[in-house]
């Protein structure tokens, strides 16, 4: 009767461990089930399926572009970069529509 106690509370642990890392506890607790203390050692070793909080400040899509010339994170709005001093244009200076060379045909073709 202690081993079924024991093989339950290692079920058990298996699903609470699963669940702290994102994991399906039930599906879990099934494989503590059938494998008790196999499983809990595998779903410990395993890394975490939570998402990693990313930092506020942290260069993003949304504050930053990357320098024409040297591929570093600048902000928007900077007019040099801070790493090898290329000149930039701000974000908010540049056109809306992209420039296209004289002659080009903006036309779209019809049947």
């Amino acid at each position: 009767m202690e081993y079924a106690g024991a093989w339950l509370l290692f079920a058990v642990m298996t699903a609470i461990v699963a669940s702290s890392k994102g994991r399906s506890g039930f599906a879990w607790l099934l494989l503590g089930v059938l494998f008790s203390v196999f499983a809990l050692i595998l779903v410990a070793l395993l890394p975490s399926r939570k998402p990693i909080p990313r930092d506020p400040g942290a260069p993003g899509p949304e504050t930053h572009v990357l320098c024409p010339d040297c591929k570093e994170p600048v902000r928007n709005e900077a007019r040099v970069c801070k790493h090898c001093g290329a000149k930039l244009v701000p974000l908010s200076e540049q056109p809306l529509e992209p420039m296209l060379p004289t002659g080009t045909d903006t036309r779209r073709w019809r049947r």
